[in-house]
């Protein structure tokens, strides 16, 4: 097995799509994956302050993308995203290779997935993160959202294929799984109430995504514990970064489910 570079990547995913206009602060063994039945969200207390969407606010590039725009920025990650599943695929062994592709197959379900999801009700601009200093914006939800899952996936195969891996102090490796663990809880439930702000009709599909991207991490936990010889670090390290991608991914999706509340109280 080739010897492999070991670089703390926990803070290398933010699309250069994203922040052009302003500045993010972005601050992974296995939970149960418990999903909230049909019917029984999880409740929360409102802020009581509205959206007043024309008040001065930071803008992304994506708020700001024509459609063609776009359109060609996720053809363009899509392409590079094939180039970098196929250079590494074929360099890796059988075993190997094959645990990649059932991940990859697994990934693209996952982002098919959201992408239907997504397109239901967040193709319009909206703001988002209302009165939380920093993060306040204006931002296209689907757009972001999209391009910078495609971009993550990018930079980790791109990134294997050099040899390197999320990392972390061996010494914190006991916490780290501990705090994996639940992380992946509080990303459940913070997916639940994504679930719980938006309309019953566009639930079934949000769900279903969900699950699929529990399906992935799954099936990409697989790969890294072959690929890396079950080395338990690097498996947590990678977990970790996983969560805590789509995590900050549903705390967007979150805002703008709020921002489609609001307007439908108002």
């Amino acid at each position: 097995m080739r010897k492999r570079h070991f670089i703390k990547k926990g803070k290398r995913f933010v699309c250069i799509f994203l922040i052009p206009l302003f500045v993010l602060t972005i601050s992974g063994e296995k939970a149960e994956v418990v999903f909230a039945d049909d019917g029984k969200n999880i409740t929360q207390n409102w802020a009581a302050a509205a959206v007043f969407y024309n008040t001065t606010a930071d803008e992304t590039e994506t708020y700001h993308m024509t459609d063609e725009e776009f359109i060609n920025t996720k053809t363009e990650l899509e392409s590079r995203l094939v180039y970098a599943y196929s250079t590494y695929y074929n360099k890796l062994p059988e075993a190997e290779g094959e645990a990649l592709k059932e991940a990859q197959k697994a990934w693209i379900d996952c982002y098919y997935s959201y992408v239907s999801a997504l397109e239901q009700r967040w193709l319009e601009p909206v703001k988002i993160f209302f009165g939380v200093t920093g993060k306040e914006r204006r931002t296209n939800v689907y757009r972001e959202f999209i391009l910078l899952l495609l971009t993550n996936r990018i930079t980790d195969l791109e990134e294997w294929n050099a040899g390197e891996f999320a990392e972390m102090e061996e010494a914190f490796a006991p916490f780290k799984k501990s705090e994996l663990e639940k992380e992946k809880e509080q990303l459940q439930v913070d997916m639940g109430l994504c679930l719980y702000v938006i309309q019953e009709e566009y639930r079934q599909k949000i769900k279903a995504a969900h699950k699929k991207y529990f399906t992935f991490l799954e099936s990409d936990e697989r790969f890294i514990s072959l690929i890396t010889n079950e080395n338990e670090i690097i498996i947590t390290a990678e977990g970790l970064l996983q969560v805590q991608r789509m995590s900050y991914l549903t705390s967007v999706h979150y805002q703008g489910c709020r921002f489609f509340r609001r307007e439908r109280e108002e």
